[in-house]
This record gives structure tokens, sequence and C-alpha cells, in this order.
């Protein structure tokens, strides 16, 4: 049975065929509540014992053995998880030789200190419970506080890991509007998905002007991967409708290696204006804020589109007979003028759109994407002019002239003219990048400038026109 003693739960069993001593031994634990159990063969402590274990067993040295059943032999002696005492008495002191090899935790002898003898075996045995039991708490505490720590750890890593993402989300999206005041939105985020070392590959797909086609920036880089247009069968007016989405994903479940990340990209739109496709390896890259990357980059297309709705510096632009007049009078005063003219000729576009006639040119979203990019790159110092959908003329301060032209080659450069035909795939291979030229300041000099132009595109054409002549008169005369 068990009791308390000092805030323990401690049973004691009796292992002796003596009652007389056996009660004394009772006795002196009955003055502190202790109960004991008293078995008088070793089989019976041993089948009990089985069941539960004794906080400690008290055993008569003449009980060492029974038969073929020894003490020492039990499995809880042998793994020195049971604490016991051995008792003699004066008739029976010589068994005591029959314990050597054990480990009791006292000896104990029926004379008239023996419940003395007991009450400091139970002490010392209750002490010990209580030092395992404090010992025990403390571990279980030491484990909760490991485990807390380990959490924490845990909890402050992720949130570590989390606060990196969202620096390199901010990071990114800031950079890329930084780098759209310079070329176009979709340029700059390829640009820097290209610099992107987590990820292995990426791609975009974007409506055409009419709305009814799918359609992949060109760009040549290492990780992109351009997708085959895709026509829609219908027009999508609001963005990427929930159809199309669909098809753009099959299409890059195809064409990359690992499934990649999907990212709906809005301007404003109630579908999105842009699907941004990434592929990674990095297992790292599980855990990375997707849907905040999606978020702020969504942010940074609807503040460039707002930026480019803004009025942007109206006092730069000057009509064309403004224009022709500013050339005489710097033609006037000669080297001393502190404007140089730089004249930008579309002609080369507009000679492939007027070729392609069944391929529809979107002219006023042309134009309008053309010089709300334009303005915002622009010096304020300097003015434009607009000479029907051929030239566009700039009067450059002197001093910016060099600074000025080179923004506005990479600009020619950087633009994406195939964008506004409605099927770009056929204009592909057609060379209709606009030329950048400085001229001389004069309206006269202008008109003839503006007048060989087209001479030279006729005499091309004529030329064309009788090499096909001349090709089709050598098969006729060869057959």
């Amino acid at each position: 049975m068990q009791t308390t003693l000092q805030g323990i739960d401690l049973s004691v069993a009796i292992l002796m065929d003596d009652l007389v001593s056996a009660k004394e031994i009772a006795s002196a634990l009955r003055q502190n509540q202790i109960l004991a159990h008293h078995y008088q063969s070793l089989d019976e402590f041993w089948v009990a014992s089985n069941i539960q274990i004794p906080d400690l067993v008290i055993v008569d040295v003449t009980k060492m053995s029974q038969g073929s059943i020894q003490f020492r032999a039990h499995p809880q002696v042998i793994d020195g998880s049971l604490s016991y005492a051995f008792y003699s008495k004066d008739s029976t002191k010589i068994l005591l030789q029959s314990t050597f090899g054990l480990n009791p935790m006292a000896y104990i002898h029926n004379d008239a200190s023996l419940s003395a003898q007991v009450m400091s075996l139970v002490r010392r045995r209750s002490l010990e419970l209580k030092t395992k039991l404090s010992m025990k708490e403390m571990e279980q505490r030491i484990q909760r506080l490991q485990t807390r720590s380990q959490r924490l750890i845990s909890d402050r890593s992720s949130a570590e890991e989390f606060r990196a993402h969202f620096e390199f989300v901010k990071n990114f999206s800031a950079e890329i509007e930084d780098e759209s005041a310079r070329q176009d939105f979709t340029a700059s985020l390829l640009s820097k998905l290209e610099k992107w070392e987590a990820i292995d590959g990426y791609g975009v797909y974007e409506l055409n002007q009419s709305g009814t086609k799918l359609v992949s920036p060109e760009a040549s880089k290492k990780k992109y991967h351009p997708f085959p247009a895709l026509w829609l069968g219908q027009t999508n007016t609001n963005g990427i409708e929930g159809f199309a989405q669909e098809m753009a994903s099959q299409v890059a479940n195809d064409l990359f290696e690992l499934e990649p990340v999907s990212l709906r990209i809005h301007a404003g739109s109630k579908h999105p204006d842009m699907i941004l496709f990434i592929s990674f390896r990095e297992e790292r890259m599980m855990n990375f804020p997707w849907d905040i990357f999606e978020s702020a980059l969504s942010s940074s297309l609807r503040r460039l589109k707002l930026h480019q709705q803004l009025p942007q510096y109206s006092s730069q632009f000057l009509p064309m007979w403004e224009a022709l007049d500013s050339m005489d009078k710097m033609n006037r005063a000669g080297s001393e003028a502190d404007m140089r003219i730089v004249c930008l000729s579309l002609i080369p576009l507009t000679e492939v759109a007027k070729k392609r006639t069944q391929n529809k040119f979107y002219w006023s979203s042309f134009f309008n994407d053309f010089f709300l990019q334009l303005s915002g790159r622009l010096q304020k110092s300097t003015k434009l002019s607009l000479f029907g959908p051929w030239h566009v003329m700039f009067f450059i301060p002197r001093e910016n002239v060099e600074m000025e032209t080179q923004m506005l080659q990479q600009f020619i450069r950087q633009f994406s003219f195939w964008k506004f035909f409605e099927d770009n795939s056929q204009i592909l291979s057609e060379n209709m990048l606009p030329v950048l030229k400085l001229i001389p300041a004069s309206s006269a000099h202008y008109f003839r400038i503006f007048e060989k132009e087209f001479e030279d595109m006729a005499q091309e054409s004529e030329s064309k026109r009788l090499m096909t002549a001349t090709r089709v008169e050598n098969r006729k005369l060869s057959l």
C-alpha cells in the first residue's frame, strides 16, 4: 500500500517468514502512516513485483532463495531498479554472506534500535525518491524550455526569412519602377528576373492590342522562355480572362521542366494584364511569399500606368509650324545657337505598317504609349515636335546633346514596336526600327531630307519590283 511521507508516495514491501519481526517493522512504519505489504514466500513476492515494483523492500536474509528461485536472480535486482534492504537477527547473521555481491540500500538488525533503523531507511529512500522526482521535473522543465527555445528559434528564423524575402520583394519592385522610367515595365521586369539567381526560368504572357491573342515579349535572355502566341477565339476586353489564363498555364507547364509558379499581375483591369511564370529548384523558394510578390508587382505596374496618365510636361511639345520657325531662327543664329536638332525617322515603321494592310497597326495605342514613355525620360529642357507619322524632331540644349541622344538610342532599341501589330508573328523579321540622326537647323534643309527619304524609298520599292519581275521572267525563259 502507499501513503505519503514528506510529500512522497512510498510503497514498502516486507519479505519474511518471522511474523513477530514483520510486525515490529510494520509497527515502526505505521508510526509515519506507512502501511507495508507483507509477503511470506519469495515466489509470491516475485509474482507481485512483476505487476508493480515497490519503492522499498525489506528482505529477511532467510528469504534469499526458495527452491530453485533466488532473490538475486530477480530481473529488477539484476537491472538495479529494485531498492531493497536486508534484515537479520542474531540467529540469522550467518546468512548475511548470501547477500555478498548485491547492492542493498542498507542492512538492518533486530535490536532495540530497529524502529529507528527502519525509519532512517524510509527517510533515506523517501529523500532519494524526492530527489529523483525533482530531477525528473527539472528534466521535464528543461525539455519544455528547450522545446520552447527551439520553437522561438524556429519562429525567429521564419520571421527573419520572411523579413529577408519581404525586403527582397520591396527592393525588387522599387528597382523595376525606377528602371521603368528608362524602359517599359515588361522589359524592366525581364531584366530583373534574369539577374535573380534563385530561379531557373521565367516567361510572360500579355494580351495583344486587340485583346484576341496572348503574346510573349521578344527577349534574348538565358533564363527566359519565349511562349508561342495563342489565339483566344474571342476578345478579352478587361484583361486576360479565366479561360485564357488556363490556356497560358497549360503551355507553361508543358514548356518548363518543373511546374512553375504563376503570378497574375493586374494594372487596374478586372482580370490580370500579365501572367508571369517562374520556375525554381531551390527548396527554400517554396517558402517565398509569392502572393506578396504578385501584389507588389501589380502595385508597381498600376503606379506606372497612373504616372503615365498624368500630364507630362505639355510645354515640351511644339506644334509643327512653331518647330519650323525655331529651325530657321537657329539657322540665323548659326554657331551661336544654344540648341541642336535630332530627327527621329519613323518611316521604317510606317513602311512596314503600310505593306501589312491585312495586319492592323494600332496607331493611337502606339503614339500614346510611345510619347507617354518617352516624355518621362526626356530632360525638361528638351522640346519635341511631331511631323505627321513620319518624324519626331527633338530640340536639345547643346550641353545635353550627347546624353539625350544616348537615351533616345537606348529607348528606341528597347521599345516594343512589334506589340502594336495585331499579329506580331508576321512582322518579326521586318526591319522597322526608327532611325535617329542629327540634322542642320533649317526648315528648307529638313524638307529636302524629308523628300529624299521618300525618293529613296520609292527607288528601293521600284528596285525590288524590277528584281521580282526579272526573277519571274527568268523562270519563264528557263521553262
